[in-house]
Order: C-alpha cells, then sequence, then structure tokens
C-alpha cells in the first residue's frame, strides 16, 4: 500500500479497505496457505517531516494446526499498528506495504489450534485422533511413565 503524502491534509486522514492477498508473499510457505485480502483501517497524520501510520490490519489465513496437522481458515488481526517513516519535503509517497505484512505475519499464532477440542495424533502410530481412536489407546502395555509415579521427591 501506498500513501500519496501530498494528499495528506494537515489534520490527517483516514484509509479503509483491501490489498490483495498476494502482499503477504505465503506461496511455498509449508504451514500457510492461503491468503485473503488484507484489510486495513488506518489514520495517517503528516507530523513534522514524518508520516504517522496507526490502525487495525487483519487477514484471513489457512494455517496448519499444531497438533493434528489438518488446515483450517483463521482471521489474524493487528490492532495496534504504529508505524512512523520519514516523509521530508518533496516525497511522493510513501510504501507501507512489507510493514503491513511483518505485523500481521510477527501475530501469527507460534502453535495454531484448529479448535480447543483437537486431539491430535498419536504419537505411536500416527492416527487422527479427532477422526477416530487407535489400538494405541486401548493396550494395556507397559507405559514408560508408570516408573515416574512411584518417584518420591
Amino acid at each position: 500500500m501506498k500513501i500519496l503524502v501530498a494528499r495528506i491534509p494537515e489534520e490527517g486522514s483516514s484509509f479503509e479497505g483491501d490489498d490483495p492477498g498476494s502482499v503477504m508473499q505465503v506461496e511455498g510457505d509449508t504451514f500457510i496457505r492461503e491468503s485473503g485480502d488484507v484489510h486495513y483501517s488506518l489514520y495517517v497524520q503528516h507530523v513534522c517531516e514524518e508520516l504517522v501510520v496507526r490502525g487495525n490490519l487483519s487477514v484471513e489465513l489457512g494455517l496448519q494446526c499444531a497438533r493434528c496437522s489438518d488446515f483450517f481458515s483463521t482471521t489474524v488481526g493487528v490492532s495496534d499498528f504504529l508505524r512512523a517513516y520519514p516523509a521530508p519535503d518533496g516525497t511522493d509517497s510513501v510504501d507501507i506495504t512489507e510493514d503491513l505484512r511483518e505485523d500481521i505475519l510477527l501475530n501469527v499464532p507460534g502453535f495454531p489450534v484448529c479448535s480447543e477440542g483437537c486431539k491430535g495424533v498419536c504419537a505411536q502410530c500416527g492416527a487422527d485422533l479427532n477422526k477416530s481412536s487407535c489400538e494405541c489407546e486401548t493396550e494395556d502395555g507397559p507405559n514408560p511413565w508408570t516408573a515416574l509415579d512411584g518417584l518420591n521427591l
């Protein structure tokens, strides 16, 4: 998104709209599949020789669940976007696209989960426990953690 500095009045201006999802540059990413349009609601002021931009950002992303590895759709939002850009006299425009992208990606959860009730996959056989149970759950074989139950600290 480029902001034309000459069009910003002294009291500031509000901008609301959408940028294409391609600005997120998530093609080929392992954990993020698709990206919807980036929605922004920004207030821009020209203060001294700087352009101050603040507001909200949101985008719908397809993320891979950290428990079951299925992809799910969620909205990632930034409610406190704030940046100052140098804009001395004679500056035509300021491109804030990289900062929008960065702030959104910093707000993507480190371990996204498709739902609070997600059971994940079996650590032994890899079966998706959300879809069915596995034989590993019903086996009464030795549990390697049983020895720690008797530990008296």
